[in-house]
């Protein structure tokens, strides 16, 4: 009930989105390394992701919820250089092709660990690489160009919102 009535107002959106996600992401970057086993917060976040898509209209995860994209918003928009990102990064074959290579690399490493320890250090090694690549895209381009381009689960969500639509 919360959450519906969080996902509903806009204003509440918005402060969410400003002010409690990028402490979120602070938090999630910090918290596995007391304790390993908080790695598993960023599948938590993933999986909200494409909950969220189908519960509702658009991507509100991406939009509102999701902490990288507003550690990213708000650490990231003093620094960057703000440049279009070329055609390369907005290339779809580049764009699904690297959705795909991190769903199946996630898959893989869900079905191959052999305890929740292993999986929290996983995710979270996922999460370390790829939020390097997104901070140095985000540096060079706009704070959210890995967001908007590249995140396998903004893509999958934005997926799941285009066959909704098209029913």
């Amino acid at each position: 009930m919360i959450l519906k009535n969080l996902i509903k107002s806009s204003k509440k959106k918005k402060y969410f989105y400003n002010n409690i996600t990028w402490i979120l992401f602070i938090l999630m970057w910090i918290l596995p390394l007391i304790d390993i086993r908080f790695g598993i917060l960023w599948l938590v976040s993933m999986a909200t992701g494409i909950i969220l898509s189908l519960l509702s209209k658009g991507k509100p995860h991406c939009a509102y919820f999701c902490p990288r994209g507003g550690g990213f918003q708000k650490l990231l928009c003093k620094i960057s250089l703000r440049k279009s990102p070329p055609k390369l990064i907005t290339n779809k074959f580049v764009r699904y092709g690297f959705t795909i290579l991190l769903t199946v690399r996630v898959t893989m490493m869900l079905i191959k660990s052999e305890s929740f320890v292993e999986v929290s250090t996983n995710v979270y090694n996922g999460f370390i690489l790829t939020s390097i690549a997104a901070i140095i895209i985000g540096f060079i381009w706009k704070p959210r160009t890995y967001c908007g381009e590249l995140c396998h689960i903004g893509n999958i969500c934005g997926l799941i919102n285009k066959v909704k639509t098209k029913k």
